[in-house]
């Protein structure tokens, strides 16, 4: 959890994406967050962003309303569609305005600051926004590692998991299958090892998650 983190090490694993079309001030956002620590990857166009940027590396977006081909709106509905690229935005801008805030919040942005920003207010709000950014990229990591880990199963070890992760005992397993309580001895135990888990519990709470994904 990135809540154990201090800032400088917090800072290490992310990156902050600046998207607007004022280069001046980009340069001068950039250099003040550097400054404070942050790693700042930059862009006046938001269709060079799509492009270019690697979205693998968590972090968060700072995104301006208003731009030439592409808006900032515009880019928002367009990340919201695309889970691979779902990185927290906040909106920075000189036009803002209650209906923007509302309706960028609503969209799902993480914050809606107007320019000029106080730089204390907006290092916290980069901060907050990249821890979650970075716990999301964590519990998306280790979703996926159940599933694979799931997929690694034969179709015996899944059956005898799910029989286990109900709560049955083994002699209840052996009967329900009509095999020996020690063939479901061994699937049981090789499938335990494979899903990382020690008890029934365990394995229902992982079974849960895979079928989670599923849906």
């Amino acid at each position: 959890m990135s809540e154990f983190l201090d800032t400088p090490e917090l800072q290490d694993k992310v990156i902050v994406r600046l998207v607007d079309d004022d280069k001046d001030f980009l340069r001068s956002m950039k250099l003040m967050l550097e400054m404070m620590g942050w790693k700042v990857r930059d862009f006046s166009l938001a269709q060079d962003f799509l492009q270019e940027e690697n979205f693998k590396v968590p972090g968060c977006i700072v995104l301006d309303m208003r731009m030439p081909g592409m808006t900032g709106l515009e880019l928002q509905r367009q990340l919201i569609n695309d889970k691979e690229k779902a990185l927290p935005i906040i909106f920075l801008t000189g036009h803002g305005d209650v209906e923007s805030a509302v309706h960028t919040l609503k969209r799902g942005a993480f914050d809606f600051l107007q320019k000029p920003v106080n730089p204390l207010k907006f290092n916290r709000t980069i901060e907050e926004a990249c821890r979650l950014s970075l716990d999301n990229f964590g519990a998306s990591l280790e979703d996926r590692e159940v599933i694979k880990a799931f997929k690694s199963l034969t179709p015996r070890e899944k059956e005898i998991f799910e029989l286990a992760a109900g709560g049955k005992s083994n002699k209840e397993i052996a009967s329900d299958l009509d095999i020996a309580v020690a063939t479901v001895k061994m699937h049981r135990a090789n499938a335990f090892e494979k899903m990382s888990v020690h008890s029934s519990i365990e394995a229902l709470h992982k079974l849960n998650a895979v079928k989670d994904k599923d849906r």
